[in-house]
């Protein structure tokens, strides 16, 4: 496998040795269509030097993914743009906050309502522009702000999204490790299912694929994930552990499937089981979007959780157990956050990745869970939530979570058919077997389902702030 160091050095290698191979495949009236890696050279050569006469620095992306979506990304980064690519689900105020952020000056938007938001927002920067007679409104003073990389958000499961500054050697390293371990070739057709503005969607369903000249598969979205691979026949299918269940209980996979990859939230037991048995090898990751996605990755069925490191990456684990990590594929940054980077980054080099876990005998990585699902009571004493959490679903047969008002431990409960008195009268049965200072205080009762990233990552600290909750002491 070839490594790369940029997308257009990618792109013309590809088209190079594999003109008249299909590079995207996608569906239109129940019709495929496909787009040679030649045809794919070309469009996104003729977009990027209009990108580069354009008079901007910034792009945003705000659509669904499809072949232009993809087109107009690589074009774009080539051109030397700061490229960020948004949630499409993301509340309009939110997503302005953050165009105005990251500087966006250009936005490619396929949404008749995203293009009446930030419609107006746009013509007001290049009105802007054009008053002061600069070449752009946004001006370059910081390293990070470079032209050619690509903002990524983070899940958010314990804050406000944070933009992610990765450039394309880091992003193409990382398909470059995992293909090392996936062991592709260019006669795979990958099922891209996952959203491409999260980087482990746009990793694994874009760049590993492509780094090899592989096929890739664009989903028709999640209204068709049960046709999708009946009609594309994959050979992997990048995908987070929701949807999978999902599509195994519905018998959805096709026959031919050789290769899931999950990442992107904890998957259980007995869906690697399910799979096993169906004779498919199962690839479990573990990353970050600050590392570009995957840095671990277990192949062994009688190690499900053990996960080797992918090349050039090194774990230790700090005296607290949380995971340490040196990667070649590590961010620049947080944009415009140098202070959050400094923590996040030490001054040797370390990324604190916030999780838990330990290395075992043979040098693979066990995740244990993150670092902020640890509740530190006020004496002192710690409380693990998956483990509590685990318990008490099993107990009230509905969800739960954990999270503390001041000192008090609080339950929040989503009502699925239980009253009060009942799901109190569970709660007391369980801190019967906890000490009086692990006890918990107070129950949250919630009608609405817990916030979730996009993952399936629970949002604890949104249900700490939820007011909709009502509170019984």
């Amino acid at each position: 496998m070839t490594t790369y160091h940029t997308f257009e050095e990618m792109l013309t290698d590809l088209d190079q040795r594999f003109p008249d191979r299909t590079a995207l495949l996608t569906a239109e009236y129940e019709e495929k269509v496909r787009i040679t890696y030649h045809e794919l050279y070309l469009r996104v050569m003729e977009q990027a030097s209009r990108y580069r006469r354009e008079n901007c620095t910034c792009v945003g992306l705000y659509a669904n993914a499809s072949v232009q979506w993809i087109i107009t990304m690589f074009a774009s980064v080539i051109a030397g743009k700061r490229t960020v690519l948004f949630d499409v689900l993301m509340q309009p105020d939110r997503m302005m906050e953050l165009v105005k952020l990251c500087g966006v000056d250009s936005l490619y938007v396929t949404d008749h309502e995203g293009k009446q938001v930030f419609g107006d927002y746009i013509n007001e920067i290049r009105a802007a522009r054009v008053r002061s007679g600069e070449e752009s409104v946004f001006h370059r003073e910081e390293e990070i702000e470079s032209g050619g990389k690509i903002l990524f958000f983070t899940s958010g499961t314990t804050a406000w999204q944070k933009a992610v500054v990765l450039s394309q050697e880091a992003l193409l390293t990382c398909a470059w490790g995992g293909q090392q371990t996936a062991h592709g070739t260019e006669k795979d057709l990958v099922l891209s299912m996952l959203p491409l503005w999260h980087v482990f969607g746009f990793v694994t369903g874009i760049l590993w694929p492509m780094s090899i000249g592989a096929q890739v598969a664009l989903s028709r979205g999640i209204r068709h994930a049960l046709q999708d691979p009946m009609m594309f026949e994959p050979d992997y299918i990048p995908i987070v552990p929701a949807i999978l269940k999902y599509m195994l209980s519905m018998e959805a996979l096709n026959k031919n499937l050789g290769t899931i990859i999950i990442g992107g939230s904890p998957c259980d037991e007995a869906t690697f089981r399910a799979l096993f048995k169906r004779g498919i090898r199962v690839m479990h990751g573990y990353g970050l979007t600050e590392t570009c996605s995957g840095i671990a990755v277990s192949t062994d069925p009688k190690h499900i959780y053990a996960m080797r490191p992918c090349p050039g990456t090194v774990f230790r684990i700090a005296r607290d157990g949380e995971i340490y990590l040196k990667t070649p594929n590590t961010m620049e940054g947080y944009y415009k956050d140098p202070e959050t980077t400094a923590k996040k980054i030490d001054a040797d080099g370390w990324l604190h990745t916030g999780d838990l876990g330990h290395m075992d005998e043979e040098g693979r990585l066990i995740v244990l869970g993150k670092k902020d699902e640890v509740l530190v009571l006020s004496n002192g004493e710690k409380v693990f939530c998956p483990e509590w959490e685990q318990e008490l679903n099993r107990m009230i047969e509905t969800e739960t979570a954990l999270y503390l008002n001041g000192e008090d431990l609080v339950l929040a409960v989503v009502l699925r058919g239980k009253s009060r008195e009942e799901i109190w009268y569970q709660v007391e049965q369980f801190n019967k077997k906890q000490t009086n200072s692990r006890q918990i205080r107070a129950i949250s009762l919630r009608m609405r389902p817990f916030p979730r990233t996009a993952q399936g990552e629970l949002q604890r600290w949104k249900i700490a702030v939820d007011g909709d909750a009502e509170k019984v002491l």
